[in-house]
């Protein structure tokens, strides 16, 4: 079962074959597509360059310039597109150009026409990219698999268990004990997720909107429920020896660190510099060359701050600490009380040591074929709000084949 992520797009995505009254449809969902997947290419390379890791995997179509350039032909040609079908079906004559549309915003903000045709367009462009573009956004903790419709997948995972020799004599080696091998599995079950996510319709319209951002910000709420369920997963692990043992499970000290990471490289059969430290920016800032962590001694911090360099100053965290490096992992807010009292989802006190290399502590199933609908809905507010429903279907189990350490700061 093939693992996906964006280099898997096949190139025929990016080229919408229609004619006659279709062409002009089917070029703009081309130039969507386009600009969704570069969006989310730009985002990965972000996140890898900031991290010290390799970017040149990950393959661009556009240039800075083209970016921009397609991103303000895609805002008219598929605003004046979708005003232009609305207006063949009552008869009103389309506006002339993309300034005229906008002049006259209230005449299409509340037309039902119009977003029909809108809805149109973003599910047939984000419906062949978006599990490419998740996979990615989850890609550090998790592996993606594929499945269809009412499907289930099965994942095998080997054992990771050394063999242990024995002193044995030429005449008795089949009487030392038995080393099992055996691989466990899992079964993964898709189920629907909703992500609910609104817009704003100057922002449709507005000089600076940018439509690859607005399309990845769909994926955002299938992200915030992955990391959820991520937390959820993890913070069970933490608790069950049989995943995590007790002598991988540390509080924080900088023997403690450097002794896990120590461990952690010999059970995965790879180095230190191989392992990597991940949790929310919050827990990741605690982690410093000092007993002294939350000291109220401000003479202390300032200079600790700059001994710690520019690095620790602009980022408020360190990139890299005793040979590990640091990787914050983007949070998500819980769904309770979000208006509120809104909180975060990773804690503030747990990192996660694991391998850079191997199968990943999480394998997701995403059902690609569960039917994507996205509906949208002009609300009455005095900001012109636009609701957007986008249900998926996803499972997530934990694997941990390779082994996983937990640190509490």
């Amino acid at each position: 079962m093939p693992k996906i992520n964006l280099n898997s797009i096949p190139t025929a995505v990016f080229r919408v074959n229609a004619s006659g009254n279709e062409a002009e449809r089917g070029d703009i969902v081309s130039k969507g597509r386009v600009l969704f997947y570069e969006h989310a290419a730009n985002g990965k390379s972000a996140i890898l360059a900031a991290n010290g890791m390799q970017t040149a995997n990950i393959q661009h179509m556009l240039s800075g310039k083209g970016y921009k350039e397609l991103n303000e032909k895609f805002q008219r040609e598929h605003l004046m597109y979708a005003a232009k079908v609305a207006c063949a079906q009552t008869g009103e004559t389309p506006p002339a150009s993309f300034e005229e549309l906008k002049r006259n915003g209230m005449r299409f903000y509340g037309n039902a026409a119009f977003y029909r045709v809108l809805q149109g367009i973003y599910q047939e462009i984000v419906i062949p990219i978006i599990a490419n573009v998740y996979s990615e956004a989850v890609d550090f903790f998790a592996d993606t698999l594929e499945v269809g419709f009412g499907e289930t997948a099965m994942v095998s995972v080997g054992s990771n268990d050394i063999p242990i020799f024995q002193d044995s004599s030429w005449g008795a080696s089949r009487s030392v004990p038995r080393n099992r091998f055996y691989t466990k599995d899992y079964t993964l079950n898709p189920q629907p997720k909703t992500a609910m996510i609104t817009a704003k319709w100057y922002q449709l319209v507005g000089n600076n909107q940018d439509f690859g951002q607005f399309f990845a910000n769909l994926v955002a709420g299938m992200y915030a429920k992955t990391m959820g369920m991520w937390n959820q997963a993890m913070t069970l692990a933490a608790a069950d020896t049989t995943l995590i043992p007790s002598n991988l499970n540390q509080t924080f000290t900088n023997q403690n660190w450097i002794s896990l990471a120590n461990k952690l490289a010999a059970l995965n059969n790879t180095g230190v510099r191989n392992i990597i430290a991940a949790g929310s920016p919050v827990a990741l800032a605690k982690v410093l060359p000092t007993q002294a962590t939350g000291s109220t001694n401000a003479s202390m911090d300032s200079a600790l701050a700059m001994l710690l360099g520019q690095q620790y100053n602009s980022n408020g965290m360190l990139g890299e600490f005793l040979g590990v490096r640091l990787m914050p992992l983007r949070d998500a807010v819980s769904p309770v009380n979000i208006n509120s009292a809104p909180t975060t989802l990773l804690s503030a006190n747990d990192v996660w040591m694991l391998s850079s290399s191997g199968r990943k502590p999480m394998t997701i199933a995403y059902n690609a074929e569960t039917p994507i609908t996205i509906e949208m809905d002009p609300t009455r507010t005095a900001d012109f709000e636009i609701g957007i429903n986008l249900p998926i279907a996803l499972d997530m189990v934990a694997v941990f084949s390779n082994r996983v350490g937990h640190v509490t700061v």
